[in-house]
């Protein structure tokens, strides 16, 4: 066992699971779909902008489920936001381009990024650029899946609809993502939750 301090707090933890169980697996897949789909169904309410959420909080849980959970996290937000289009009316079938690229939220941050925590400016800026990079990408495949479904052309999604998603989804990411890393982290490594390897 390890001891991990700060100024603030000290915490026990135990050495994070290999991820090698079925059942942990499925867990981490499951909880993982409820709470970034539950994020992705709330957000529905929220004014829209071509039919998209302009308010989006699912990415802020997205890397935090990949860093803990790593494919299975991944695979986690893909199956969230195509069950909370179900409720909503939405046909997931035409749009499993966007869907996938959800999971870049988590797999990015999961290879990229890999630390439980952001305890530093330098941690932060990191962070951050994987973050960007994630809304970047997530982004032109939500602008060409419109494009792909006849609702916005590309060209005009590009100037409209991608800053939109890029923006609000990045400032998501970098100031509520760094909060729920640093304050749940400790515990899900404590609990040995974590897994140690991406699949």
């Amino acid at each position: 066992m390890t001891v991990e301090r700060d100024a603030t707090r000290s915490v026990e933890t135990k050495p994070s699971g290999v991820g090698g169980t079925l059942a942990s697996r499925l867990v981490a897949v499951v909880i993982t779909a409820l709470i970034f789909g539950a994020l992705v169904y709330v957000s529905r309410f929220a004014p829209r902008v071509f039919g998209l959420q302009i308010i989006y909080p699912a990415p802020s849980v997205g890397p935090a489920f990949g860093i803990w959970f790593g494919a299975w996290g991944a695979l986690g937000t893909v199956l969230g936001t195509t069950i909370s289009q179900l409720p909503a009316g939405l046909n997931p079938l035409v749009w499993i381009p966007a869907n996938l690229a959800q999971s870049l939220y988590a797999i990015l941050p999961a290879i990229f990024y890999r630390k439980d925590t952001v305890g530093s400016v330098g941690d932060w800026l990191r962070f951050a650029v994987v973050s960007a990079v994630a809304c970047v990408l997530v982004s032109l495949v939500l602008v060409w899946n419109l494009d792909l479904n006849g609702t916005v052309p590309f060209g005009v999604g590009i100037e409209s609809v991608f800053p939109v998603t890029v923006i609000g989804n990045l400032l998501w990411m970098v100031i509520v993502g760094p909060l729920i890393l640093n304050v749940v982290s400790p515990y899900v490594v404590k609990a040995g939750l974590k897994f140690r390897n991406f699949f």
